[in-house]
């Protein structure tokens, strides 16, 4: 009589294993594209808030702002303080600072090796958003 035997071979398993790894391998690297993308929309966003604060600002006083008290919209930093004076404001992932001629949000933290602490700059005359070659091809455009 012969003996049935169920389960898997060890080739089998193996198997099995490396198809998840190349798989892994592929899908790890376009979740932290996504990711960074989500972040960077955060950046824009907040690039938006303050064009239009600046737009206003520059109706009463004919110059843009670079102080956050005379603008009249409200960053937090990191720890819940309100952003003040002529000083960037470091929030959570991203430095925001204000210029005379646009805004930069410089990236802070644990980046990704892929495109590293990159400055993403904000012009207010052309309000298109710029920032190095990867970071611009990969998550801006």
């Amino acid at each position: 009589m012969q003996k049935i035997r169920k389960g898997f071979t060890l080739i089998e398993l193996l198997v099995v294993v490396l198809i998840i790894g190349i798989l892994a391998s592929m899908a790890i690297p376009q979740y932290f594209k996504v990711v960074e993308r989500a972040r960077v929309s955060e950046a824009l966003s907040a690039f938006a808030a303050i064009k239009a604060a600046q737009e206003r600002y520059y109706a009463r006083k004919s110059v843009f702002s670079t102080n956050w008290d005379e603008l009249d919209v409200t960053f937090k930093t990191a720890g819940g303080a309100e952003c003040t004076g002529t000083s960037a404001c470091v929030q959570k992932i991203y430095s925001l600072a204000l210029t005379a001629t646009g805004a930069t949000a410089t990236r802070v933290g644990a980046a990704p090796a892929t495109y590293g602490n990159y400055v993403i700059t904000y012009p207010y005359a052309s309000a298109t958003p710029t920032c190095p070659a990867n970071c611009g091809r990969d998550l801006i455009n």
